[in-house]
């Protein structure tokens, strides 16, 4: 299918970054018209650069990580339409884990009334649930990351590596072919651990984050149970990663 061979040319460019038409046509069984037929949408994609015989890879489109206040403020509309899939995801009396960041900063609206304990390293988050009547709040502390207002760091790792939770929800600066990225190696490992220790792991993902690489790769995207995204991703994007991951 083609959504398969543009995963392969991808993941080929990924390890190579060069391809040649012959060689892909060979490899996938296919005409060399088919594969030149994909080079050329994956360029209109922006995903590779053709050239005589075959396709190079383009710089990767690398994320820059800005303070907080500015993170929150961008993308607004697609963050509401996450935090709200993720309220309807979240069953009543279970047990969940919230990660920082300003996609997770716009659960409390959608979340505040129901009966759940929520696991966090997020000061936002628990700023945001300490008052509540209807949640149990466990806040795991640490070395203190002004970008994401979250802790990170030994202390942090040690306490998430002894708790299991029904539901992880993650933020993340990038997803890149197979890879979730994040800015900040330590905050990576906080939520590897935490994932590894979760039922069903989610990832919380507007449409630009996908084909974005950030500074450290901390899970692969075929042991996450789903991406949670907005309606605005790519209907050509979308295809591609459901065949890695269920798209929500």
């Amino acid at each position: 299918m083609k959504v398969d061979r543009h995963m392969y040319i991808l993941n080929e460019l990924s390890k190579r970054h060069l391809v040649k038409v012959h060689n892909l046509a060979n490899e996938l069984n296919v005409t060399e018209m088919t594969i030149r037929r994909d080079l050329q949408e994956l360029e209109e994609y922006g995903h590779l650069t053709r050239i005589h015989g075959g396709a190079k890879s383009n710089p990767k489109n690398f994320f820059q990580e800005d303070n907080y206040n500015k993170k929150i403020s961008i993308n607004v509309d697609e963050k509401r339409e996450i935090a709200q899939k993720v309220a309807n995801i979240i069953k009543e009396n279970e047990t969940i884990f919230i990660g920082p960041g300003s996609t997770t900063s716009y659960l409390h609206e959608y979340i505040k009334n129901k009966h759940i304990n929520i696991v966090t390293n997020s000061i936002t988050i628990f700023e945001q649930f300490k008052e509540s009547d209807t949640i149990d709040l466990i806040f795991v502390g640490g070395r203190y990351r002004s970008k994401t207002k979250g802790f990170v760091g030994y202390f942090t790792q040690e306490t998430l590596s002894k708790i299991s939770v029904n539901k992880a929800f993650i933020g993340v600066n990038g997803i890149d072919i197979d890879n979730v990225t994040i800015s900040d190696e330590e905050e990576g490992k906080c939520n590897d651990i935490i994932l590894n220790n979760a039922t069903e792991k989610y990832v919380l993902a507007d449409n630009t984050k996908f084909f974005t690489h950030a500074f450290y790769s901390f899970y692969k995207l075929y042991n996450i149970t789903g991406i949670i995204t907005d309606c605005k991703l790519d209907d050509a994007i979308k295809e591609q990663y459901k065949k890695i991951v269920e798209i929500i």
